[in-house]
């Protein structure tokens, strides 16, 4: 496996408490790489399905079924991903060498995901749980 790929991997595996797609994420792009398109699970394990998108995006039925992942490989070799099944959600890009360059929570109010509605704050709480070993 590319060394890129295990860093990425291992970094949204740290994201898992937080946003439970996180492990799904990982566990797929372990399989596919940094993949450009959607990646599904209709019940019979995950299929990619190569297309260009503009956004990213993650989403389940009823936040844990029929998942689909959308990501995009952009221009400059950087990754940009979606995180979180439910409402909630937290965009990531990372640069060619998998380091995080970009986080971007959603802006939806609520306490009881984010424990916050400060924008600036969430950042933080992304932070925090990627600088954990």
């Amino acid at each position: 496996m590319k060394k890129v790929v295990r860093k990425v991997a291992d970094t949204l595996r740290k994201l898992s408490p937080l946003f439970g797609s996180a492990g799904d994420l990982a566990n797929v792009i372990e399989e596919f790489g940094l993949f450009n398109g959607i990646v599904y699970d209709d019940g019979n394990g995950w299929e990619y399905d190569e297309c260009k998108l503009r956004n990213p995006f993650s989403y389940a039925e009823q936040g844990w079924n029929c998942p689909r992942l959308a990501a995009v490989l952009n221009s400059d070799n950087s990754w940009t991903c979606s995180i979180g099944y439910g409402i909630h959600c937290v965009w990531l890009t990372f640069d060619e060498d998998g380091d995080v360059i970009n986080i971007s929570p959603d802006y939806i109010e609520s306490n009881r995901c984010w424990g916050t509605d400060d924008y600036d704050e969430r950042i933080d709480i992304v932070r925090h749980y990627l600088e954990r070993e």
